[in-house]
């Protein structure tokens, strides 16, 4: 893997969070809520025990080691359009926003207000318009819209804005196979559909140690249908997890082992993204510490562990717990997505987000792209090679000379860095360019710009009424 890298935990202590899991997994096992999940664990080999409303499942290593080695460990997120086709593999990362907020910061007139429909398909054309984005997660949930059929409508409002991969939580395992006829009909039919899926279904086990029903449900129905999986936990530390990083770590893991072994089990190498958005709770507060120096951490440790088992790692790193976009928002961005980043990640997801993953913010998602470039271009570290030690040039021009008219400037000139909105300008140059406004409220304009301005790839004809009959079939039957 190239560029420059963080280790931060040892292949013994590796070792030893897996031994650990595998511990955890025999005893006390994870709690399911699906007499489904449960039997196919059963037939697998895993001690089953009815337990209240679910069960408990204690899950042989030996079943573990053989799932982790059917998950896939390199695949290709496909696009509508195929220039966005994205393939996850070791020492590949992307970026995508945070899922899912309820409030918005309103575009226009900055006022703070439950989120629509119609504000995520604005914010996708947004993150469609922005190049640093690969992919695109649910960012707003549609709150105008009946919670049932919710996630269909919020599938309708990406895949009309966006031609990029849409990575979305189905919430059910009815909503998963209308969300499925729905992207067939968006990619040209269930042929084309089963031969380029441009969808990724998000589940979200329950810590602690707990797949829900609707879980459950969802892994089932999408690894039948050819739909990759991204587990994604969410611990905290000191409460729904131990107060310690290496005890959450050991919590998360059990978690998103259980979820890849039921996706395995289910059906045989099926794409497993293995997920994290962990962090401390501030128990002085009684609120998550989303942007707390552990949550750094603990994405260590979930790039670590999912590169252990070979497999794509998920990150969620860019929440600030900041109900605006300031400094807090920026510093808090920059240090925890930089450290994901660096450690691995192959998605370094919450981009686009405030208020602890509450409020969605246009600008921030633009900044956020705007410091993206920079922490790719710092991940890829330096190029060492004849070619860009430059050693003739320096020969050339020698003592008291000048680069600037070289032939090898000109031939490198455009490799270097550039910024949009972050400036270097002197001041008179700035006061004229930006009539002395200050970034959020550039970035506030140029998001007005790309909303108002950027066409994204058009849906197949018949897809759009497609998918409303859909929705409102689900609707009339109480789906």
């Amino acid at each position: 893997m190239p560029g420059f890298r963080i280790e931060g935990i040892s292949k013994d202590k590796l070792d030893d969070i897996h031994h650990a899991t595998i511990e955890v997994l025999r005893n006390p096992g994870i709690k399911i809520e699906s007499e489904e999940a449960a039997e196919i664990f059963h037939g697998a080999g895993s001690e089953i025990e009815k337990h209240n409303d679910g069960f408990i499942v204690k899950i042989p290593s030996s079943v573990v080691d053989d799932c982790v080695q059917l998950a896939p460990k390199r695949f290709v997120l496909y696009g509508r359009d195929p220039k966005y086709d994205h393939t996850v593999e070791p020492g590949s990362s992307c970026f995508t926003l945070f899922g899912e907020n309820i409030y918005v910061n309103d575009p226009y007139t900055l006022e703070h207000r439950i989120c629509t429909k119609n504000d995520l398909g604005v914010a996708t054309r947004l993150a469609d318009s922005l190049g640093e984005f690969a992919i695109i997660e649910k960012c707003l949930g549609s709150q105008d819209k009946p919670s049932e059929t919710q996630s269909m409508h919020n599938y309708e409002a990406m895949v009309s804005n966006s031609g990029k991969h849409v990575l979305h939580g189905f919430f059910s395992g009815r909503n998963s196979e209308k969300i499925i006829e729905m992207a067939a009909a968006c990619i040209g039919g269930m042929e084309n559909f089963l031969k380029r899926p441009c969808v990724t279904t998000t589940v979200c086990p329950t810590s602690p140690l707990t797949l829900v029903k609707n879980c459950c449900d969802v892994i089932i129905t999408c690894a039948r249908s050819g739909v990759g999986i991204c587990s994604i936990t969410m611990p905290l530390s000191g409460t729904t997890a131990p107060a310690t990083i290496a005890g959450t770590l050991i919590v998360q893991n059990a978690e998103l082992l259980g979820s890849l072994v039921l996706t395995q089990l289910t059906a045989k190498n099926t794409p497993f993204i293995y997920g994290s958005v962990g962090t401390i709770m501030d128990l002085k507060l009684g609120s998550p510490a989303v942007a707390a120096p552990e949550c750094g951490v603990l994405n260590v440790g979930t790039a670590k562990m999912a590169q252990y088992y070979g497999i794509p790692s998920w990150c969620g790193s860019g929440v600030s717990g900041s109900k605006l976009m300031d400094a807090q928002a920026a510093y808090e961005f920059s240090t925890n997505t930089a450290i994901a980043l660096l450690a691995g990640s192959n998605v370094v997801y919450g981009c686009g987000s405030i208020e602890s993953g509450l409020t969605f913010d246009f600008a921030k998602l633009v900044l956020d792209a705007e410091q993206l470039k920079q922490l790719q271009w710092l991940k890829n570290g330096m190029d060492v090679s004849e070619e860009t030690m430059a050693l003739e040039t320096i020969q050339n021009v020698g003592p008291g000379g000048e680069y600037l008219t070289s032939t090898h400037t000109l031939q490198h000139m455009r490799s270097m860095s550039q910024s949009d909105l972050f400036d270097c300008m002197e001041r008179d140059a700035w006061d004229k360019k930006t009539g002395g406004k200050d970034i959020v409220e550039r970035a506030y304009e140029k998001a007005r710009f790309h909303i108002e301005n950027h066409q994204s790839m058009s849906l197949p004809e018949g897809a759009a009424e497609t998918m409303k009959r859909i929705i409102k079939e689900c609707e009339m039957a109480d789906c």
